[in-house]
This record gives structure tokens, sequence and C-alpha cells, in this order.
């Protein structure tokens, strides 16, 4: 049946636009040339082989080969048109095309041998693109063209980007929102399964080829991640040869060391990167107070915290060339982080007279590991290809605990393990003048956790399994979707892009300890439109409609109930259900004064259905008041935002650089949470900003700053606290640009950073404050080695993205 469903939302869609771009809008103005270029002896492809076009001594076109020597030129008629075809070390060889009447079928010209000769010593030229470059359908940063970028890190890199802020944990959010999927080279990777932070930390910047930022995916991506998807292109080595470096910092709060390698040799190509880092022993202090209606204080705690955490990662990619129209991917990542935790706990009832002590140690392990394979496979016309994709993903997750807490004493353990099964079909099919994608994908999970607790037994003086908090949840999760996109050119300056995807979930949990047995199923159709017009090369603008999902994490659904801290204790909900988004936005993007200028201005309205929200409740337990922290479908939340990003040139050496984000915040709350918020019919004014300098000195340094200012973020029940950052960096290139050294300042007037929030219900409020060392200087050093050019992998948009999870 669903099969059925696909093809038709497939026939119904291609319809209209094969019968438009065959009678109304698709000029057929153009003819199509393609072929190959080789070594007339070896017969390898010659990569970036330049391709000149002469139509007569004044009108030529210049195009470049890609790796495998392949070319595409499009030219107005095919009038007498001459060839060149050059390289370095080869002899150019000249091609003329005679008159081919009104015959506009591509023309094969099959495969193109040169001759080697007059070699010459290799010069590598390049032109930098603009740092932002916004397109249809993605804003693209260029990591290479930021010169203070150089042997820094991924953190580095993401603190830049538009529309993109990193909060005081390093959770990363795109427009105010942390729901936002962050892949690599177009797929999910394990590095980023945990915590983001840690994983940029580890991840070399002159790594990053470029940063895409999506707010409205295509449909060939899933349709998770309410906010969008931010996807990291990794430099790939194009011609024989071995680059790499090594990056490295030394700071006062934490350190990390991290060296990535490429290499090309023939049809094979491997790029691989380790990573390391690890955090000193950071003592923080969290004070927390519950107050009735009236203000009374009932309870009050002061927890003082020892935090330590060491994490490594690996990533490693390979392609090898069958022959030219065949490809095979294959990539391998994992990463295991470690935070260990010591609290020490005074607690104080002012009604009883009485404090509570306890202490509370901490072991959170998490590792993953995922692997995948794609085959590549051209269909012979430019533009036709076949990809077939497969991914296991393998996570762990666990937390041990010890507990002494008003003298109960337990052990616990939640050990949570997940597996994920991917399967993908995808094809690129031109019909004309349209660019056509089709895909179908499955998707299969399985998640558990097993919770085993002991309890001290005073009468027998051991430790005993407590068998009613002691179990194991199941929980499954299959995914089946379809889809079918199309991007149309409408004249010269118009583009439309619209794509529709199918998407049916079957999802359920096994009956355990107070958790009865439930599954359930959805269907779901998601339409994604977007309409451009550029003007010129300086100005473009687009409007965009999309419909995204957030399906829930075992984070989220987990039944474990964390009450170590007896007066705050933790629970996940399996009765959650996924949040569905509309969002329709409106943007524009022009380059001024000789390009040295550049601004780019968004607007957006988004609504969010079955929101997920953080829900504080207070019981009584033992006879004393205690707050639980859980999760629930609040209700809707509608958000009306602007995005205003730029930058500008002065002199060719001082570049300034802004970004501001503000958004609305506003709920409709379902009965259910009605009385548990005090925010009904309010309507709140969010910020993030972000305004940097950066500054060529001369003699190879570089000073660069940077100011992040957020506002508190809101919830349905209160906010969390307001977060800021200053970073100042000093570079110095040195031995030919191949070493940078560097000195770091964070916050340098601010040694500890106090972060406050509330929750508020009718009865009552709790208030908390984070006290942190924030403060921080540091070195850092980083080496590169070899040269070359660098590109990306093929098809990177169609491989496996399961970003479909609320993390």
């Amino acid at each position: 049946m669903l099969s059925r469903i696909i093809l038709l939302i497939i026939w119904s869609f291609l319809w209209p636009l094969w019968s438009s771009a065959q009678w109304t809008i698709i000029p057929q103005k153009q003819l199509l040339l393609y072929g190959q270029i080789k070594d007339s002896i070896t017969d390898k492809p010659i990569s970036f082989a330049n391709v000149e076009v002469f139509r007569n001594e004044k009108e030529t076109l210049a195009r470049a080969a890609n790796d495998a020597g392949r070319f595409e030129v499009k030219v107005d008629s095919a009038y007498i048109i001459k060839l060149r075809i050059s390289a370095i070390g080869y002899t150019e060889k000249w091609l003329e095309l005679m008159e081919r009447s009104n015959n506009q079928k591509p023309i094969d010209l099959g495969t193109i041998f040169i001759v080697p000769g007059n070699r010459l010593e290799i010069v590598d030229i390049t032109k930098r693109p603009p740092v932002i470059q916004n397109m249809v359908d993605k804003i693209v940063y260029h990591v290479a063209s930021e010169p203070s970028l150089s042997g820094g890190t991924g953190e580095d890199v993401f603190r830049k980007l538009p529309m993109v802020s990193l909060g005081p944990d390093g959770k990363v959010a795109l427009r105010g929102n942390q729901q936002v999927k962050i892949l690599i080279n177009g797929k999910p990777s394990a590095i980023f399964t945990g915590n983001s932070a840690d994983a940029l930390r580890m991840f070399p910047s002159d790594q990053i080829k470029s940063v895409e930022i999506m707010t409205n995916p295509s449909v060939k991506y899933d349709m998770e991640g309410a906010a969008g998807i931010i996807n990291i292109i990794t430099n790939k080595r194009l011609v024989d040869g071995l680059n790499g470096g090594v990056v490295s910092s030394v700071e006062t709060r934490r350190s990390n060391i991290a060296g990535n390698i490429a290499g090309r040799m023939g049809n094979f190509g491997l790029t691989a990167s380790i990573g390391s880092s690890w955090s000193y022993p950071i003592a923080s202090v969290i004070r927390s107070e519950r107050l009735s209606a009236f203000g009374e204080a009932i309870f009050s705690q002061v927890n003082q915290s020892r935090n330590r955490r060491n994490g490594r990662q690996l990533a490693l990619a390979m392609d090898y060339e069958l022959d030219s129209n065949n490809l095979l991917v294959s990539n391998l990542n994992f990463n295991k982080l470690t935070v260990i935790t010591d609290n020490h706990i005074e607690s104080t009832y002012p009604s009883e007279n009485s404090v509570i002590l306890g202490a509370v140690d901490n072991k959170q392990p998490a590792s993953n590991l995922d692997m995948s394979i794609d085959y590549v496979r051209k269909l012979g016309a430019p533009g036709k290809e076949l990809l077939l994709s497969t991914q296991y993903a393998k996570g762990n997750n666990g937390l041990a605990y010890r507990s002494d807490y008003n003298s109960r004493r337990e052990v616990g353990n939640n050990q949570g393990s997940s597996h994920e099964y991917t399967a993908q079909l995808d094809l690129k099919y031109p019909v004309g003048a349209i660019a056509m994608d089709f895909g179908v994908k499955m998707v299969k999970r399985n998640v558990n956790a097993l919770i085993a607790i002991d309890s001290l037994d005073r009468l027998a003086n051991r430790m005993v399994a407590d068998a009613q908090r002691s179990y194991l949840f199941k929980y499954r999760q299959d995914i089946l979707a379809g889809y079918v996109a199309a991007v149309l050119p409408i004249g010269e300056v118009f583009n439309l892009s619209a794509g529709l995807r199918l998407e049916r979930t079957n999802w359920g949990g096994a009956e355990t300890n107070g958790v009865s047995k439930f599954s359930n199923r959805s269907t779901d159709l998601f339409p994604n439109l977007a309409f451009s017009y550029t003007y010129g090369k300086k100005t473009a603008f687009k409007i965009a409609y999309g419909k995204r999902i957030q399906r829930p994490s075992l984070y989220y659904l987990n039944p474990f109930k964390n009450n170590t801290d007896g007066a705050n204790q933790i629970q996940g909900n399996p009765n959650l259900r996924s949040e569905i988004m509309h969002q329709l936005g409106v943007g524009g993007d022009f380059n001024f004064n000789r390009n040295n200028g550049h601004v780019g201005l968004s607007i957006y309205y988004k609504t969010i259905n079955h929101m997920i929200e953080q829900v504080f409740q207070h019981r009584f337990e033992n006879n004393r008041t205690m707050t639980l922290q859980t999760f629930g479908n609040i209700g809707s939340n509608k958000s009306l935002g602007t995005s205003i990003y730029g930058s500008f040139t002065l002199f060719k050496r001082i570049d300034f650089k802004g970004n501001i984000d503000l958004y609305t915040y506003s709920n409709n709350l379902d009965n259910d949470f009605l009385n548990t918020s005090l925010t009904k019919d309010r309507v709140y004014l969010l910020y993030k900003t972000f305004v940097g300098i950066m500054v060529a000195a001369g003699k190879g340094f570089i000073i660069d700053s940077n100011i992040f200012w957020d506002s508190p973020q809101r919830t349905f029940q209160g906010e969390f606290a307001a977060f800021n950052l200053w970073n100042i960096t000093v570079k110095k290139k040195l031995l030919k640009e191949t070493v940078t050294i560097g000195i770091t300042m964070t916050d340098p007037f601010n040694k500890i950073k106090n972060l406050s929030s509330y929750a508020q219900t009718s009865s009552m409020m709790q208030k908390s404050n984070f006290s942190l060392p924030f403060r921080s200087f540091g070195l850092s050093l980083s080496w590169q080695f070899g040269k070359g050019k660098y590109g990306s992998y093929r098809s990177k948009e169609k491989q496996i993205n399961n970003d479909d999870q609320k993390l």
C-alpha cells in the first residue's frame, strides 16, 4: 500500500512539472557539450584539465574538468564552435564543431586524449570564494576563506556561523532552537551523537572545507531536526600526494589535541582524523531554593560539585573509483566520552529546622560507533546518477552512581544501548532542464535501557538488589520513507525547488516496571517549496516553506527515575509524541562596495505542534516537598523571527562581522498544563547576537576578537540563564605559513559566571544559580604539511542522514 502511495505522489508531482517544462517555461536555447579527458599514454583521467570554448575571437567560455577528468559546458548555439583542451604538463589540443542546425540534444564528445609534453612546474593558484555564500536551499560558510580559523578547532568555526550559537554547555542552537542535526558530508556521525561541544573541540578546523546551514532542508534529507541541519563538508585530496596537520591547545580549564591526514594514490583516496580532549577538575557551586506562592522559603540546597571529563574520537573515510562511472565510499566514526562528577550536597528545610547531608558520585561513560558504505553509479548521460547506501550505528550511554543521601545508601547503574540499521536508494535523473531526485529509505532502531539498583539493607548490613526499581526498558522504531524532489529553472533569474516526502513510522515498547506495553504508528506527508530570484551577481531573494518532525530520543523516553538527590529528581516520559513544525520564510542577500560588504536578511514564521519541554512537578515524599523534572507535550508554540548577518572588509586588512537573531516565544498550552504555568497568552522577545573583528596586522600576525551575547531562553514555566562570552585570539604564522602559534583569552575580566534560572507554577517557584569558572588563558600550536588541491565527496546530499531524533 505504501509503495502505491509513493508512486502516486511521484506521478502527480512529475506530471505538472513535465508538462510545464515541455510547453511553457523552459527555453531551449542552450546546447550541452560533455566528455572526458585522459592521458594518451596511461589512459588515466586528467584531473582539473582546462576546457575553453571559442565562438569567435571575443567570446570565450572557460571551464575545468572534475577530479575524474569529466566536463560539461553549456553554449548558446552550435555554430562553428572551437574547443581548446589543456593541462599542465600536456600539449594543448583543439577541437572544432560545425553547424548542427536546430538540434538541441546534448553532444557527447567522448574520450579526448591529450599527449604529455611541455611539462612545467606546478604552481597552485587558488581564488578564495566569499566567506558566506547564500544559495537557494542553504547558506554556505567557506572556512578556508577565513584566515583566523586556520589552526583552530570546529568549536571556533561554529561560533562564527551565521544564525548559529553555542550555549554555556556547548550545545549548538540554530535560530535559538537546539533541535538541530549536525551531519558530516551529508551523513549522521557518531562523533556528534553525544556532547557536540567535546566533539567540535577535537575536530581540526583545517579539516573542514565548508559548513552548510539549512533552515529549510530539501526533502532529500530526513525530516528530523525542527531547527534544521548543519552539514560539515570535509576536505578530500583530489590529486596524488599527502596532506595533513596537527593542532593542539593548552588552556587553564581544558586542553585538546587533534590530527588529520588526507592522501590519494591513483583511484584510492583516504582521509582520517583523530582527536582527544580533556578538562582539569572544575569546582562549581549550584544553589537552589524552593518558595511557596507567597514567597515563603520551603527548601534550599547547596551542591558543591567537582567535574572532570575526557574524550577521544576517530574518523576515517575512504573512496575508491572503480572506473569513471563507479565509485565506492566508506566511512567509520567512533567516539568515547567519560564525565566524572563528585557532589557534596547540603539540603535545608526551614520549617523543620533540619539539615540533610549527602554525597553522590557519578560516572557517565558514553561511546558511539557508525560504519557506512556508499556505491555511486553514473548512468551515462550528465547528471544521471544512482546511489546505494547502507549504515550501521551503535551507541552505549551509561550512568553509574554511588549515593549516600540522608543516611540512605544505594548503588545504581543505568546502561543504555542502541542499534540502528539503515538502507537507502537515491536516483538523480534530469528530465529536460528539470533536475529530478527520487529516493526510498528504511531505518530500523532498537533501543534498550537496563537499570540495576542496589540499596543498603541495614539489618543485614549489606547491599541488596532493589527489585521494584530494577528493570529492562525496550523501545523500537521503524521508519519507511520515499521522496521526490525537483529544481526547475524559469528563465535566467528564477528557480523553483519543490519536493514531497512520505514517512511511515511504527514505534512501541515492551512492558516493564511501571510502564505498560505500548505501540503506535503514523503516516506523515512533508511538502517543501522554495522560490528564488537572482539579480546579477550581487543580489538574491528567496521564499521557502517546509514541514519537519522531531522524534524524542531515549533521553526523553527512558522511564528511569534518578533520585540520587532526594529533593531533585529526573524521569523520562515514554508516552511522548513527536513534534511537528511548519515554517515559512522570506530572505534576501546582497553584496556591496565592490563585494567588500555582504548583508543577509531573513524573516520567518513557524509553529511547533506537540511541543516537548521540561516539566517541573512539585510533590511530597516522606512528608517533604521534592521536585520531579520530566518531559511533556505541552501544546503548540508560535514564533516570529528575523536573522540579520553581515560582513565588511576595510583596507583589505580589517574584517567586521556581525549576526543577530530576534524571535518571539509564545505558547498555546494544552489543558493538562494550564495550571502548571503562568505564561499563558504572553509573548516574549528573545535574541542571540555576535559581533567580531579580525585584523591582518602584517608579517603573519592575525588578531581576532569576538563577543557573543544571548538573552535568557524561555520555557512555558520559566527561563534558563542568559549567556555572554568574549574571546580574544592572537596568531602568528611561521615557516611559510605551515606553522601557526597563538594566544587565546576567554572572558579575561570575568573569573566566575553565574547562570540563573527559574521554574514557576501557580503554587510554587524553584530558583537556581550555577556558578562555575569561565575565565581561561591558553596557548595553541598547529602544523600543516603537504600541499595540493582539495575538494569534497561527491553526492554528499544523497548519503544517509538519519537526522530524526530529538536529542
